[in-house]
């Protein structure tokens, strides 16, 4: 896991790209510093056609859902150096939970703290390991497991093998109340197998961060760990393209091409 939240800074250098841009889909001032040299060192590395354009996707997409939320909890797990603490409106008496590797969340409130950021929520990070028992030290952050949550699962499950990740949304769906919402994003096994994802795929192994399983039905996995599906995106699709995805949306039994899903799902 160590590798996946080194991928923060590349995550927080796209957002930083992406805010500068006159037609930006969104604008995250802190992206920059929180990003560092070793963050744009990685967003040139790993930047492919369609990358940066996803990440830019994903991150308004489930600002949208987020904004549409009236849930008063709200767990991103795998933080990484997101943001929206500071950079969204939020609802009076909204209690946002930020989950991930302790050595990230030591250092990501250390930075924060040096540039004197102000949250726009009740905000509590977490760190801990998201391959063991991290439920206690969320609840022990104050999380009411009867109330029902948001959970938003962005850029994490394809780091994860698949039993890994398998298991991770069935504990989500096991700990949600009803009304409970996750929302996040998933690979297509076509991106593991494509030749136009091989090279970027190898430099990701050579850094210690592989994605390790993507899946074509993503319905069927979230049936399966306890969910019902709700919305299901391919960006460029209407509602997951925002004048920003290059190329017409794929059709969902294209092969041999990579495809990001965009998800909601409830219990």
């Amino acid at each position: 896991m160590e590798g996946v939240s080194a991928t923060a800074r590349w995550t927080a250098a796209a957002r930083a790209v992406e805010s500068r841009r006159p037609d930006a889909l969104f604008t995250d001032d802190l992206a920059e510093a929180l990003a560092g040299p070793e963050g744009f060192a990685r967003w040139e590395r790993y930047d492919n056609p369609g990358t940066t354009e996803f990440l830019a996707i994903r991150t308004r997409w489930l600002d949208e859902v987020i904004a549409r939320s009236a849930h008063t909890q709200v767990v991103l797990v795998a933080a990484g150096l997101d943001t929206r603490s500071a950079r969204l409106a939020w609802p009076a008496g909204t209690v946002l939970y930020e989950l991930d590797q302790a050595d990230l969340m030591e250092g990501k409130e250390k930075r924060l703290a040096e540039l004197d950021v102000r949250h726009r929520c009740d905000r509590r990070g977490i760190g801990t390991d998201l391959t063991g028992p991290w439920d206690a030290p969320l609840r022990a952050a104050g999380w009411t497991p009867s109330v029902p949550t948001l959970w938003i699962v962005e850029g994490l499950l394809f780091y994860l093998a698949e039993d890994a990740a398998r298991a991770l949304l069935a504990r989500l769906a096991a700990l949600s109340a009803p009304g409970s919402v996750l929302a996040g994003d998933l690979l297509s096994h076509q991106s593991m197998i494509s030749e136009f994802t091989r090279d970027g795929l190898a430099r990701l192994r050579a850094d210690g961060c592989p994605w390790l399983w993507g899946s074509d039905r993503p319905e069927d996995v979230l049936a399966a760990c306890g969910w019902t599906p709700g919305e299901v995106r391919l960006p460029g699709e209407e509602g997951a393209s925002f004048g920003r995805w290059p190329w017409p949306p794929l059709a969902r039994d294209t092969k041999g091409l990579p495809m990001n899903y965009l998800f909601t799902a409830a219990v």
